[in-house]
């Protein structure tokens, strides 16, 4: 398959640091006339910890030149889709608390395919602990793109599991209006509306994914309809 033509992938040795390697892309053909300037380029790393790292590597490279250093912009993929949430994108908590309403005001009889039998006891410790479960499920989803009303479309007509499925759906549609309710939205599917439709990155005409073997899908969904990136680098 021919590679888009603002795409280029370059490979680093596996004999030698990664770190050196990465500056040295990254300075290119910059022989210290100037200031090492990168602010233009948007690098995705694993980690932050990896990112400062880093920035602290192109400084002393710069540094080595008497000369200053403007580093790129450097975000792992997950900071890199929760960048431009809207402010009104609920917190981890404010999520888990209206989860954890849903599950308290919750008719089991209305979702026997989920719940084929009573648990032990309802209470708050019950509802808090399905909470987290199904958080944990939205971020799993979320990171390929998907809320918990797409897996049964996803998952075609054989799915066995489509009665499930669509009542799990119609619990996060529950959670979805508590949280309009409270003037919230729900942050897993404001990270798939912004990556599908991302907002320029201002500045920025570059974006590099260094270092970055498995990133999350929605991640990379991002960089590819960011619209003013005029290359990527793999």
């Amino acid at each position: 398959m021919t590679a888009p033509p603002n795409l280029e992938r370059h490979f680093l040795s596996w004999t030698q640091p990664l770190l050196p390697q990465a500056v040295a892309f990254l300075a290119g053909n910059w022989a210290g006339g100037a200031p090492l300037d990168l602010a233009r380029i948007l690098v995705i790393v694993p980690t932050r910890q990896s990112g400062r790292r880093l920035r602290e590597a192109l400084a002393n490279h710069a540094a080595a030149h008497r000369q200053a250093a403007f580093p790129p912009r450097v975000l792992s993929p997950e900071t890199l889709i929760s960048s431009q949430l809207p402010p009104d994108t609920a917190s981890r908590l404010e999520s888990l608390l209206a989860w954890t309403d849903v599950f308290s005001a919750l008719d089991l009889n209305e979702m026997r395919d989920l719940f084929p039998v009573d648990p032990p006891a309802r209470n708050f410790s019950w509802a808090l602990r399905l909470a987290r479960e199904f958080t944990r499920l939205q971020v799993t989803l979320a990171e390929a793109g998907l809320r918990m009303g797409d897996v049964v479309e996803k998952a075609g007509e054989e799915f066995p599991e489509s009665a499930r499925w669509g009542q799990i759906a119609e619990l996060e549609q529950r959670h979805a209006e508590k949280l309009v309710a409270l003037g919230l939205r729900d942050a897993h599917t404001a990270k798939i509306v912004s990556a599908l439709d991302p907002e320029p990155f201002e500045g920025i005409d570059r974006i590099v994914l260094l270092a970055t073997p498995d990133p999350m899908p929605l991640a990379l969904t991002c960089c590819r309809r960011t619209r003013r990136s005029k290359s990527s680098r793999w």
